[in-house]
C-alpha cells in the first residue's frame, strides 16, 4: 500500500489532527530509512591491499584514513541510517569504492595498480584526501604531514617494484606489463 494511501485510510478512521500528524510523519521517517538509492550498506572482512608490499605502518594509516570510503570495512555511523544524511554518505562511499577499493586491490591487474598509485600519491602529495567534509566530521582521520609522507613514500616503492615485475615478466610473449 502506498504511503499516501496509509496516511489517508489513518485520516478515515478519524484520527485526532495531531495524533494523524505524528502517525504520517513516522511512516514516513520509516520508510526514508529503508530507502538506498546506492544499494544496502555492505561490508566485508576482506583485507586492504592483498597482495600488495606494503608496511603494517601504511595499513593502519589507510584503515584510520580512507577504509571508511575506499573499502569494503566501512564503519557505518548511527547517522548514516538517518535519511537523507544516509544518502549523502551512501553517495560519497558508492563513488569512492568505484574510484578505488582497497579491499578489492587484489582484482586489479597490475597496470591498474600501478595508475591507482600514481593517482593516490598525487592526491596525498596535494593534501585532497581525505576531503574536508569527512574529516570536519572524522577529525582523528585526517593524517599528519609524516603520514602524508609515508603512504607518498610507500606508493612510489610499490610502483617501483610493480614496473620491476612487469619488466621480469615482459620477456614472457603476449604479456604487456607495466610500461611506466
Amino acid at each position: 500500500m502506498p504511503l499516501t494511501a496509509v496516511c489517508i485510510d489513518m485520516k478515515k478512521t478519524r484520527i485526532r489532527r495531531p495524533h494523524y500528524a505524528i502517525a504520517c510523519a513516522g511512516v514516513l521517517a520509516v520508510a526514508m530509512a529503508l530507502i538506498h538509492p546506492f544499494g544496502m550498506k555492505t561490508n566485508s572482512a576482506r583485507p586492504l591491499l592483498s597482495g600488495a608490499d606494503v608496511d603494517p605502518a601504511v595499513v593502519r594509516i589507510l584503515e584510520k584514513s580512507c577504509q571508511n570510503c575506499h573499502s569494503e570495512r566501512t564503519e557505518w555511523p548511527w547517522y548514516s541510517y538517518v535519511a537523507p544524511m544516509s544518502w549523502l554518505i551512501e553517495k560519497d562511499v558508492h563513488e569512492a569504492r568505484s574510484h578505488l577499493n582497497l579491499s578489492r586491490w587484489s582484482e586489479y591487474d597490475a597496470r591498474k595498480q600501478h595508475d591507482l598509485l600514481a593517482e593516490l600519491a598525487a592526491v596525498v602529495r596535494n593534501r585532497r584526501m581525505p576531503l574536508l567534509r569527512y574529516t570536519l566530521l572524522h577529525p582523528g582521520a585526517k593524517p599528519s604531514p609524516d603520514e602524508f609522507e609515508r603512504i607518498y613514500q610507500w606508493t612510489r616503492a610499490e610502483r617501483r617494484r610493480l614496473t620491476s615485475l612487469a619488466s621480469a615478466h615482459s620477456a614472457a610473449p603476449g604479456d604487456a606489463g607495466v610500461a611506466r
